[in-house]
């Protein structure tokens, strides 16, 4: 237990150096975009950053869950026939590292997009909209059992795909920088890279609480994959527009943690009662709920 405890401890240290030095680089950009206004952490802001962070803490010490779902589902899945990692043993290392990111976002799109339809799943990922602040912090706060979800979702896709270990870290470092980038309120929108590579702007769109923005933005790094699917929407600035959604637990890290769970409870009741389970609130016109 005593090794566990040191193990969270290391994770949360790095965790913790790692926001710093974000903290740091978004700051700097923060302000030669807005000048001494970046600087302006009001109470609802810094109110959601300590939530956040609260999240962040608890996730480490459960980091355990996804981790051995993981092992459990690659163990079971060992013999299947797969993609041998030789394949891209030639293969330049830019050419590698574009295979394994397009990879990666196209399985993200899929689970994302779902995640959003599905009842069942929306609960999950309903954490990670219930902020009504968004910030670089705001991509930490997601639920420890949508980690369980797509932390073996992404390994099995890469296994399948014959991704070394070297690029699933690849992968996870990366996505974890440019998911604060993308978090950030910097609302760059990349001009004409806009469909090649996410920003800000991008992704502040998938957040908004507004009926023309529900159902959009479901990549995480190519803005062209949701321009094939018809899911691309950035009609404009999106830095002044609310978001969360209807019935949000707000910043209180206790509800969020068990949201999911109340929400599961509401649709077993509605199917006790011959009802199909109801669509989820984020799909649901209507304005965030922002917390008193």
């Amino acid at each position: 237990m005593s090794e566990y405890a040191h193990s969270v401890m290391m994770l949360l240290s790095e965790k913790a150096q790692f926001i710093l030095c974000f903290f740091a680089v978004i700051t700097v950009l923060a302000w030669f975009k807005a000048g001494r206004d970046a600087l302006d952490w009001n109470d609802s802001l810094r109110r959601s950053g300590a939530v956040n962070l609260v999240i962040v803490a608890f996730n480490m010490a459960a980091l355990v869950l996804p981790l051995a779902a993981t092992a459990f589902l690659l163990n079971l899945l060992k013999d299947m026939p797969h993609v041998p990692g030789q394949v891209w043993q030639d293969a330049p290392w830019l050419v590698r590292a574009f295979m394994a990111l397009l990879i990666f976002d196209l399985a993200n799109y899929t689970m994302h997009r779902l995640s959003h339809f599905n009842a069942w799943l929306w609960p999950m990922h309903a954490v990670h909209h219930s902020d009504t602040e968004l910030h670089f912090l705001s991509a930490n706060r997601a639920h420890i059992l949508e980690w369980v979800l797509l932390v073996p979702t992404g390994a099995i896709v890469a296994y399948f795909c014959g991704l070394s270990i070297n690029d699933v870290v690849f992968l996870g470092l990366l996505r974890e920088a440019h998911q604060y980038y993308v978090h950030s309120n910097l609302d760059w929108s990349h001009g004409p890279l806009r469909y090649v590579i996410a920003g800000p702007r991008f992704h502040r769109w998938h957040h908004v609480d507004r009926d023309d923005a529900y159902n959009k933005n479901f990549a995480l790094f190519f803005p062209f994959i949701d321009l094939a699917f018809g899911t691309y929407y950035m009609p404009g600035p999106a830095k002044t527009l609310a978001t969360g959604f209807v019935g949000s637990p707000g910043d209180n890290a206790l509800k969020l943690l068990m949201f999911p769970f109340r929400e599961w409870v509401r649709l077993v009741r509605e199917l006790g009662a011959g009802r199909v389970g109801s669509i989820p609130p984020r799909e649901q016109p209507g304005s965030a709920l922002r917390p008193d």
